[in-house]
Formats: structure tokens, sequence, C-alpha cells
């Protein structure tokens, strides 16, 4: 898979797939699979064409994409697409309709489109499928719809208000896979430790959304090894008067020194809300009910 960073409206593509799905693909959820999954079986020589930055978050800075833009081409590469091409939104959100349709047959030589039915696309988001259609004919612009579990739509919307409400569980049946952190371990305070629960403090690689603050049971993946663990995102409002969030994983049954090694924690179940306690002796007990709680689900 090669991949084009940031192609603005000028630049051409000659060694480019005919077919191509379009999309944000915020998360990178089920129904965005789907999408690849149809274009690859009309074509296993097909292209992705993304964002280089989310709409959505282009137009409200306050929120974060759902996955870093490193997992989103890491999931992408899965799919085996010839090209992965990420748009200059900046620019393509400044042309008309008609020129990005222009500019995809003509830049990219696009023949064939496989798209979501609510896409849409240039100045004012002007461009729907019916635009598409008038540029490649109905023939040639293929439409996935609604793709469901359960009767229910699968849909960013949907994937930011379950991890809201602590239902990673049902977050991670939309993703397909389980809701993952990738960062590296930094050192932090060692309050872990002093409690007799060593953390792996993890610093993101990118800002993403965070689901709501709590312990969960997690996964943590170092050196091609996983092992569970007991994983905790909020203030720490017992022991820490910073406003800041920590992301903190004990991992079970290990000691290895993981500091400043890239791991990712996968979130499976939600144990419980964030809580402030009166004093480090309740912190303790309720660590260890924590970890009991983890080890049912083991």
């Amino acid at each position: 898979m090669k991949i084009y960073e940031k192609l603005d409206t000028t630049e051409k593509i000659n060694d480019n797939s005919e077919i191509v799905c379009i999309g944000a693909f915020d998360g990178v959820h089920l129904a965005h699979q789907e999408l690849f999954k149809k274009t690859r079986d009309l074509n296993k020589q097909f292209d992705i064409i993304t964002f280089d930055i989310l709409p959505k978050i282009y137009f409200n800075d306050s929120l974060k994409p759902l996955v870093s833009k490193k997992e989103r081409s890491e999931i992408f590469e899965t799919f085996s697409p010839k090209n992965l091409i990420y748009l200059d939104f900046e620019q393509f959100n400044q042309i008309s309709s008609l020129e990005f349709c222009k500019f995809l047959n003509e830049n990219l030589g696009i023949k064939k489109i496989v798209v979501g039915k609510d896409f849409k696309f240039g100045k004012n988001r002007s461009g729907d499928i019916n635009s598409l259609i008038d540029s490649f004919g109905e023939d040639n612009v293929f439409l996935l719809e609604d793709f469901l579990i359960n009767n229910e739509k699968v849909s960013s919307t949907k994937l930011r208000y379950y991890l809201t409400s602590g239902e990673i569980d049902k977050a991670n049946n939309l993703l397909g896979r389980d809701y993952c952190l990738t960062g590296k371990v930094k050192k932090g305070k060692q309050l872990g430790s002093e409690l007799g629960f060593p953390t792996a403090n993890l610093r993101l690689d990118e800002e993403v959304f965070l689901p709501t603050y709590g312990v969960y049971y997690g996964v943590v993946e170092v050196d091609k090894k996983r092992f569970n663990c007991v994983a905790n995102i909020g203030l720490n409002p017992t022991v820490d008067d910073e406003d800041s969030v920590k992301i903190e994983a004990h991992i079970l049954d290990f000691n290895d020194d993981i500091y400043h090694k890239e791991i990712k924690l996968f979130l499976k179940n939600f144990i419980r809300d964030e809580q402030k306690f009166e004093n480090i002796d309740e912190l303790k007990n309720q660590v260890l009910d924590d970890i009991e709680s983890v080890k049912k689900y083991i």
C-alpha cells in the first residue's frame, strides 16, 4: 500500500486504481469496513480516499478523532488497497462539488466510486450522491446503505455515545475490534508503586476521543505480547490535584521495565466510574476489588 499525504487540488497520481471508496472514516468502524469490502469485491485493485483532517473536527476543534491517524492507516492497510490517499481537507473544502468530481476524474483517473449514502463533499457540503452520478454516471457510482447490527445503525455518533456512557463492550461491537489507545510509557509520580500497584503511564501518540473516566478491564500489548490489566482513565482525584487526564494500566503478574516503550491498551469492559476516596486505605481496598472484578473477565 502506497500512502499519499495531504494531496492538494493541483496534484496528480498516475499509478492509481480506477475504482475508489471515499469517506471521512472516523473510527474506521464496521460500516466503513463494509464499504472497503464492497469496493474490493468490485475490483481487488482499489484505492481508499479520505482526508488529512476529519471534517467534523475541522469545524469543531473541541472534538477529537475516535482513532489516531496512525491507527487509521494501519486498519486501512489490512484491506490491501493499492493506494491510501489523504486529501488536504482545507483545500478541498473550498472547491465546488463539480470541481471535486473533476479532480477525481482528471487528476486521479477515477472511473468508479463507492460511498456511503450520507457522503457530502465540496464547499458548503454541496455535493452528494446525485452530484457523483451526474459526473460519473449511475452505473459507476455504488452506494452502501446503512449498516445495521441488531437493527441499530453503525455510526461514529453512536460510537461516541457508547464510549461516553461507559458501554465499551457495545462500542467494541460497532468497531469490530477492541477500542485501543496507543503511546509510549512515561515515568509518572510512582504513586501506584507506593500503593503496591505499579502502573504503566501512557502518553498518547496523538490526541483522540477518550471514553468516560473510570476503571476498565483491559489488555496491554508490549513487544508483541499481551497481558491482562486494570486500566484507569481520569484525573486520579484521591491522590492528584492536577487537572490533567491520566491513562494508566496496572498489568497483572508483570514486572518488566517498559519505560519509553510503545504499548497498545485495549479496553474490553467497563468496571466502575472514577471516584474520590476519603483516604489512601479506601483507595487501596478499592483497587484490590477492581483487580478481582477484572479477573472475573479473564
